[in-house]
């Protein structure tokens, strides 16, 4: 047997076994609509992301201080409050502080400082108090913050 004829054996068989398979060249139905989707995909995602870098996400901080809940307990009054950021900026080391008030004079003072408060959202915590806030006017407010 000779090179030639080895060779001739092996394209003979490639070519039977390939008969039952027939190709179409081009792209398929499937795989136009797998790019269209996936194309569809990363314009959404560009979109969001430019439309997200272009929003005004640099203005300043907008807490709101709302009390919830009034506890007493053993050594005095817990005002457990809420702090909205309604702005677009996250803020860090949120100054929160409540008095006590009858008429113009303040009677007691607390504060509480909570870590961070990302941008359009809110973080909950507590101010304790010896006397009982729902005899006076209690006013809650942030005091100060810094940016992370």
């Amino acid at each position: 047997m000779t090179k030639n004829s080895a060779k001739g054996d092996k394209q003979q068989k490639q070519q039977s076994d390939n008969k039952g398979i027939t190709r179409k060249p081009g792209t398929s139905v499937t795989e136009w609509i797998v790019a269209g989707i996936s194309s569809v995909a990363l314009l959404a995602v560009l979109s969001y992301l430019v439309l997200d870098g272009l929003s005004g996400r640099n203005g300043t901080a907008q807490i709101v201080v709302l009390p919830l809940e009034v506890a007493a307990t053993e050594g005095g009054y817990v005002v457990e409050f809420a702090a909205a950021n309604r702005a677009g900026q996250s803020v860090a080391a949120v100054e929160i502080k409540g008095e006590l008030r009858s008429g113009d004079e303040v009677v007691e003072e607390s504060s509480a400082t909570l870590d961070y408060i990302p941008q359009k959202s809110q973080r909950k915590g507590a101010l304790i108090f010896r006397r009982n806030p729902e005899a006076h006017d209690l006013r809650l407010f942030a005091s100060g913050y810094s940016e992370p």
